[in-house]
């Protein structure tokens, strides 16, 4: 067994035990075996896309941020509520919609190309290349959906109850149209020759 098949290994290993725990997300799990069935590649993390609740002054500050709340499949306004009435005089709350996501590592730049390409085509509209090494390259498929909004700033609430339910509507409907682009991705796979 060489380097990568070793890794590799290691990379699926790890899968089966986040499934087993119940830590592995589901909503991608199709896609991801998908990818697991080339010999030429693998996952080395994912997730279907959420929407989260995070207390922070700037959403990108990860080292001081806290999460409140985190969906896979949807916030009911209700739930929402509940959070941001116990933890509303925060100093800034922010409601994040994030896209879905995969690290694929390819054991040539051909086929991680061709794999940028097809994710394009469905929809991932963000995925590159982002980075090189012995292990081979790794490409990162992403869409577009990203939405940061404050909820609570500086104490202060700047979206009422009526139209935080819009915005919930809103980002209920965008994660459920970017979980169909992973639908739409692991049929396309196919078009790819196994090695």
């Amino acid at each position: 067994m060489d380097q990568w098949e070793i890794r590799r290994a290691q990379f699926l290993e790890r899968m089966k035990r986040d499934l087993e725990t119940g830590y592995f997300d589901l909503d991608i799990l199709d896609l991801v075996k998908k990818i697991n069935e080339y010999q030429d590649m693998y996952t080395t993390s994912s997730c279907s896309g959420r929407i989260i609740l995070i207390r922070s002054s700037q959403p990108w500050k990860k080292d001081e941020s806290s999460i409140l709340g985190k969906w896979h499949n949807g916030v009911e306004i209700r739930e929402l509520l509940e959070l941001l009435k116990r933890h509303g005089r925060s100093s800034s709350i922010w409601l994040i919609l994030q896209s879905p996501i995969v690290h694929v590592v390819c054991r040539n730049v051909e086929l991680a190309v061709r794999l940028i390409r097809l994710a394009r085509s469905c929809g991932f509209r963000y995925s590159s290349i982002i980075s090189h090494s012995s292990y081979g390259y790794v490409a990162e498929i992403m869409s577009s959906e990203r939405l940061d909004i404050p909820v609570v700033l500086n104490g202060s609430r700047i979206i009422n109850d009526e139209k935080l339910r819009e915005v919930v509507n809103y980002l209920n409907e965008r994660l459920r149209n970017s979980k169909k682009r992973i639908e739409r991705l692991r049929n396309a796979l196919d078009s790819l020759s196994k090695s």
